[in-house]
């Protein structure tokens, strides 16, 4: 419902009836007519569109790529998700597993939004990319995404990017 504050009380029987019978409550908006509405058709396309399924499938070819890209690469050291919330982990060496300078994974995060790709970052260390497409992604945006991640980090791999110019404490 892009931004409608809809406040939906999606929660068990016994804990909504306990707020029945109380002056208490929290919410903001609720049952806005308007809000409900918006979030109705929002539940109603997700169905019509087949968007959970489409989520199982093209969720299940970018981890099958990112399954792909951590095997090739040692640098990537865990790939997790489920459905279309996925994320991957950069570590200096699988046989380490100390977790890659985050400027690191800023520059490559840089060199794969230039080649048209938008992930997130996030993690302890800040050395994952939050993968969270939207629900209407395709197969091609999927394999598009895999080949550009590949081309990046095999340019990362032979020394190609500058990951000294995102280093917040570069030598003198």
């Amino acid at each position: 419902s892009s931004g409608i504050n809809a406040e939906w009380p999606l929660r068990p029987g016994e804990i909504a009836e306990a707020f029945a019978n109380s002056s208490l409550h929290f919410n903001t908006f609720g049952g806005n007519a308007i809000a409900c509405a918006a979030g109705h058709a929002t539940l109603k396309a997700i169905d019509d569109d087949g968007l959970m399924e489409n989520s199982r499938v093209v969720g299940n070819r970018f981890l099958d790529g990112y399954n792909y890209l951590r095997d090739k690469y040692d640098f990537v050291g865990d790939v997790r998700g489920k459905g279309l919330m996925m994320a991957m982990e950069f570590v200096e060496s699988k046989s380490t597993h100390k977790a890659l300078p985050m400027y690191h994974c800023n520059a490559m995060l840089e060199r794969i939004k230039d080649l048209g790709v938008l992930l997130g970052k996030g993690g302890l260390y800040v050395n994952c990319f939050r993968i969270q497409p939207p629900m209407c992604v395709t197969l091609d945006d999927a394999d598009f995404t895999i080949q550009v991640m590949d081309k990046v980090f095999s340019e990362y791999k032979e020394g190609l990017i500058d990951v000294e110019a995102f280093n917040p404490n570069p030598a003198k």
